[in-house]
């Protein structure tokens, strides 16, 4: 059975291992999604939660997963899969607006713990830096405050095996 601790669990050793990405985007996420060399956030999650057998419930567009965010976060809409950000959990995909244009998202990760009482979460994400970018080199543990939040996807575990 899939659990948020078994997908938090493969993103964390993509931190851990310290993932950096190729020139160009090039990276191992793009590839098995067959798009290479492209913004890969939504590549890095949907591998994750295909590595863990439970690519359904991120949203498909295609079998392995979504690889835009805007559809990503437009697919958990529509399955009235949307949590308050004040409540999102561990395993929760989480969407964001760094760039400040009303209503997108161009950046999505995993959420690892939530702190409400700072207005902030702690998540993994992939093509992110150091500089918290949606754009970056690698895969990292970030934290974001809440203001940066388009949207909070909550998987349905109990559809898992």
């Amino acid at each position: 059975m899939t659990t948020p601790a078994k997908v938090l669990e493969l993103a964390k050793k993509e931190v851990d291992a310290k993932y950096k990405e190729g020139n160009n985007n090039d990276t191992k996420f793009g590839k098995w999604y067959g798009n290479n060399n492209q913004p890969w956030c939504a590549f890095f999650v949907s591998w994750v939660f295909y590595q863990s057998g439970s690519t359904a419930l991120i949203g498909v567009q295609t079998p392995k997963g979504f690889h835009n965010c805007d559809a990503g976060l437009a697919w958990f809409r529509k399955h009235g899969q949307l949590a308050d950000v004040r409540e999102a959990q561990p395993g929760d995909v989480v969407f964001f607006n760094l760039d400040g244009i009303a209503g997108t998202s161009e950046h999505v990760g995993i959420l690892v713990e939530n702190q409400p009482d700072k207005g902030q979460m702690i998540t993994y994400e992939g093509n992110t830096g150091t500089q918290g970018s949606a754009n970056g080199d690698g895969v990292y543990r970030k934290v974001r405050p809440y203001a940066k939040v388009a949207g909070v996807g909550r998987p349905d575990w109990s559809k898992t095996k």
